[in-house]
């Protein structure tokens, strides 16, 4: 009798840790505003000048800058699953920058997103490739 009070009590201890461990969901239209980027393919951004995002959900347009040259490209948002996104290669200036590993980074990764994810809080995005490996950690 013990082991099944035991065992009973450990279930909702069990089912809320899961549910704490789990990424809320979030769509496209919440990623509305500027962004930084902190993260690009697990690598933090320590560029001089804070590379942003700034999504125009309601004309699906992407602004930005990726650490020295501005950008500006469209955001793709699939009408079936309000998570799945992609963005397409933009025009950049073309200044040449003391740090261009990061602004090359930061433009070839595009082509790989093709979702959003929540992070760790309000303040926090992700945007995913096709296996929700983290292309970019946003934060505001």
């Amino acid at each position: 009798m013990k082991k099944f009070f035991m065992f009973a009590l450990m279930i909702p201890a069990f089912i809320g840790s899961l549910v704490a461990c789990s990424n809320a969901k979030m769509t496209a239209q919440q990623l509305e505003g500027k962004w930084n980027i902190v993260e690009v393919k697990g690598e933090k951004v320590t560029a001089e000048n804070t590379p942003f995002m700034e999504f125009d959900m309601k004309e699906n347009k992407l602004h930005g800058n990726a650490g020295c040259n501005i950008f500006n490209t469209a955001v793709t948002v699939d009408e079936k699953d309000a998570s799945a996104l992609s963005i397409a290669q933009g025009m950049t200036t073309m200044m040449a920058c003391p740090d261009m590993d990061t602004e090359t980074k930061i433009l070839r990764s595009f082509e790989s997103v093709k979702g959003v994810k929540a992070g760790a809080n309000a303040n926090e995005a992700q945007l995913v490739d096709g296996e929700g490996n983290v292309v970019f950690l946003l934060k505001k």
